[in-house]
């Protein structure tokens, strides 16, 4: 599971809300393309943001963009099968009543490749902001209630604690002899051991922290205080500077080469 690595690199210095909003002007360059080409080079750029200035391991950020890759491969493949193109597609491969065309794959690869631009752009923004941080600044710089601020910061933390009582589950049921396989059947056996003890996990840790919510008056006051302020500094307006800069240069070099493309048709 992809966590907070921490760090002093100049990604780790920036402002977790303006971080925010200038991956938020990145994915929606991306969203805004239809064609592969534009969210590749998005991607490309936040990946090698990541590398660079966020200083992450090489062997660790290969690790999790594998996994990331995987992830859009359904939606791709379903998007290029059934693309409807009309008739001025050009058919490449029938598979049963499914017609494969070259502007279906196009397409494919294009909602692929936008929401791998996305899933690039959080692995950044999570191995590089401080979960607390993260939430005073949505309360300090965005505005947002401190309640709703504390229950994000809650559900940041909360993921990768039932990945680390999965593993000791499977630790504990690999003692009794139940091994891990890599058959279908026994991966769906492996689940369904793991959901009711995760579920149950879930459950008491959620009403041990509502109880230790409750115990200290949380939510009783309109305002509160902070051990650190969250300032948006020269440094902060420059990232989103940049990260605007390079969203409209990935654009513009698409249209300058020809290939940017605005409507759902490749080839429109």
């Amino acid at each position: 599971m992809i966590t907070y690595l921490a760090g002093a690199s100049p990604l780790h210095r920036v402002n977790p809300a303006m971080k925010l909003l200038g991956l938020a002007v990145i994915a929606a360059a991306a969203t805004l393309a239809f064609d592969p080409y534009i969210p590749a080079i998005l991607a490309a750029g936040l990946w090698l943001m990541t590398l660079f200035f966020g200083r992450v391991p090489l062997r660790i950020l290969m690790r999790w963009s594998i996994r990331l890759l995987l992830l859009p491969l359904p939606l791709a493949l379903l998007t290029a099968l059934y693309a409807q193109v009309g008739p001025q597609g050009h058919p490449i491969l029938h598979v049963g009543p499914w017609i494969l065309t070259r502007e279906g794959v196009v397409l494919g690869l294009g909602v692929g490749l936008r929401l791998i631009a996305i899933l690039a752009g959080s692995m950044m923004y999570v191995t590089t902001t401080d979960p607390s941080d993260f939430a005073v600044s949505l309360v300090q710089n965005l505005g947002l209630p401190y309640r709703f601020a504390y229950g994000i910061l809650i559900s940041y933390r909360f993921l990768p604690s039932l990945g680390s009582e999965a593993e000791t589950l499977r630790m504990a049921h690999r003692v009794r002899g139940l091994g891990r396989s890599r058959s279908l059947g026994d991966r769906l056996g492996e689940f369904r051991r793991l959901a009711i003890p995760l579920l149950a996990a879930a459950i008491r840790r959620s009403e041990r922290t509502a109880l230790a919510m409750d115990a200290r008056a949380f939510g009783a006051f309109a305002g509160r205080t902070y051990l650190r302020s969250m300032k948006v500094r020269g440094r902060d307006l420059a990232f989103v500077t940049l990260c605007a800069a390079y969203a409209f240069a990935a654009i513009a070099l698409a249209v300058r080469l020809g290939v940017a493309r605005l409507t759902w048709i490749p080839g429109a």
